[in-house]
């Protein structure tokens, strides 16, 4: 009977999580372009699921983590709604994307900005995942 509640709660909270689109991941790429403006070149590569360094590039990973609801300021990523979104296609990335998680989400312990915790964590978690974000928005 718990683990009927436990599974029923998870629901609940992924049914409050909206999975996104290719076209609500591009709309997040030009609305962040808009407040964190890069150069052409280092654009594409964003838009290729790349972050190279640039000045603007935390606070871009931020501004598109948040837009897609996967980050806030107050907690970080939710762990639930990256599983609900990167499994949306196939359930069969489940463990390439909770190894992700495993490996990557901190509780920013070394204080970073937030802009800085929001690309540490998504960039370690991309490395082993960029295949399954380009799926998932393709």
């Amino acid at each position: 009977q718990h683990n009927i509640y436990i599974l029923v709660l998870f629901f609940q909270t992924v049914a409050k999580f909206q999975v996104r689109t290719r076209d609500d991941a591009e709309r997040a790429f030009e609305e962040c372009r808009e407040d964190f403006p890069v150069p052409d070149d280092i654009f594409e590569k964003f838009l290729n699921y790349e972050f190279p360094a640039h000045r603007q590039t935390n606070c871009f990973v931020k501004c598109f983590v948040e837009k897609l609801g996967l980050f806030t300021d107050s907690r970080g990523y939710n762990e639930k709604f990256m599983i609900a979104q990167f499994t949306s296609k196939s359930h069969k990335d489940l463990e390439t994307v909770r190894h992700g998680l495993e490996k990557c989400i901190d509780h920013n312990e070394a204080e970073s900005t937030t802009c800085t915790w929001a690309n540490r964590v998504f960039s370690c978690w991309l490395a082993i995942n960029r295949p399954v974000v380009r799926k998932v928005f393709a």
